[in-house]
């Protein structure tokens, strides 16, 4: 009995020592906001200081859809010491937001470490799945950069193995005119019928792209490591309309998610709530959306003047596109059933694909925009800032209403001065609250 009671004692104490060492804030409740005063206690910078060096892989992963052939990029950090929570490695796989690659998880717009970097120089085991176009397999370095092709130029690259670049006869360019996404674009691409880009975009269905991260979660996560890792998914902004059908593939631990779009469906009912009913009839099967300069400023309207010029510099790097990603984060139903039908009347779709089908093809594709059944019970942790543009609150709450009856427990609170993005500010208490939830036992089954 003794030894119990020291042992408490000792608790008690080393208790006190990490709360006078480590911020006072506490996580908000569901529903709540993390307040000013709390989000500058976070950047002092006291919670989870670095613990570890990291190394950085960068792989290509092969994979065969509808009879065409793809690459998925794995971008995996891997932490010398791994952080452990009750005897499992914490990992965490996420994928980029719309105008991205996996590159924006290594470093800010302004130049600084991004989210990716920071978690795993605290033990987080940063597992990134660029989609599967978003990655310019002609940079020079192999970074991936897109700085070396015209930004009005620029179409998605899907397979390592393309020998040139797409050539201006590939594709239309069109005004963008009026779209769902409140960003709004200049500009809009269209691969001509007839090329090669005409037949991969086809090809390249939202049922496609999961196949995609999944090859990749496989490849760089394999079964026996799986089942010892706390396993949680983060899709950034449209990231996160296709993380979650991923669960049905490979069913994660839970959801971590920061700025994360709910499935299409989810979305939508969202949209609905503010007035909008016209996202199921938007045309953008097949369409590529520059995100230009008037984009870049719609999301950056509280950066310093004087900083804007080197971030949209550095914003170039990026791909500053969307392929095939806004039927599946809108429910552009017209849009999906439209691809759903080109990919059915395809030659190149092999004929056992073709003997199961229009039916199972157009279902599959829906399905992805609507929540499934592996999400029963899962625990989702969303976040967004009270200045998001895109996600506002009573959008985010509706969306919530709608997934209740397919997930686990959903906390959703916001960090109070925060927009859409994970600049350097956001990466400081982001990730602090993130590894505090998990501290925290909230993924615990």
């Amino acid at each position: 009995m003794r030894s119990k009671v020291v042992a408490g004692a000792l608790v008690a104490v080393l208790s006190t020592v990490y709360l006078s060492v480590a911020g006072a804030w506490t996580l908000p409740a569901d529903k709540g906001t993390l307040p000013e005063a709390e989000v500058n206690e976070i950047l002092q910078g006291k919670d989870f200081p670095e613990s570890t060096s990291f190394k950085k892989t960068v792989d290509y992963v092969d994979f065969t859809a509808n009879g065409m052939q793809f690459t998925q990029v794995v971008m995996r950090l891997e932490p010398a010491k791994p952080l452990m929570h009750k005897g499992r490695k914490v990992v965490l796989i996420a994928t980029e937001e719309g105008s991205s690659s996996a590159n924006g998880f290594i470093e800010t717009d302004e130049g600084k470490e991004g989210i990716g970097v920071y978690l795993a120089k605290r033990g987080v085991t940063f597992v990134a799945l660029t989609r599967v176009g978003r990655w310019n397999f002609f940079a020079p370095d192999k970074s991936g950069s897109w700085e070396t092709i015209p930004l009005d130029d620029r179409m998605p690259i899907f397979s390592q193995h393309q020998k040139a670049y797409w050539a201006k006869s590939d594709y239309t360019v069109k005004p963008a005119g009026t779209t769902a996404s409140s960003s709004g674009s200049e500009y809009v691409r269209f691969p001509n019928e007839g090329t090669q880009l005409f037949n991969e975009m086809v090809a390249a269905t939202p049922v496609a792209m999961v196949d995609g991260l999944e090859a990749g979660l496989r490849h760089a996560l394999p079964m026996a490591e799986r089942k010892k890792s706390l396993v949680l998914y983060w899709g950034f902004s449209t990231g996160g309309a296709l993380m979650w059908p991923l669960a049905e593939r490979v069913r994660p631990d839970g959801y971590l998610n920061w700025g994360s779009s709910p499935p299409g469906v989810a979305y939508y009912y969202g949209s609905v709530e503010g007035g909008r009913w016209d996202w199921p009839y938007e045309k953008s099967a097949l369409r590529v959306r520059g995100r230009g300069r008037a984009d870049f400023e719609f999301y950056n309207k509280r950066a310093d003047p004087d900083q804007k010029e080197a971030r949209w510099a550095r914003n170039l790097k990026e791909p500053r596109f969307k392929g095939v990603e806004d039927p599946i984060m809108f429910y552009n139903v017209g849009a999906l059933s439209e691809l759903a039908m080109r990919l059915y009347k395809a030659s190149f779709v092999p004929a056992e694909t073709k003997a199961l089908g229009f039916n199972k093809m157009l279902n599959d594709i829906l399905a992805t925009s609507m929540p499934g059944p592996a999400l029963k019970g899962l625990p989702v942790w969303d976040m967004n800032g009270t200045l998001d543009e895109v996600y506002p609150v009573k959008s985010m709450e509706a969306a919530r209403t709608m997934m209740a009856p397919y997930i686990g427990k959903h906390v959703l609170t916001r960090i109070e001065g925060f927009n859409h993005s994970i600049v350097d500010r956001q990466v400081r208490v982001i990730g602090p609250v993130w590894l505090r939830a998990i501290q925290q036992g909230y993924f615990d089954k």
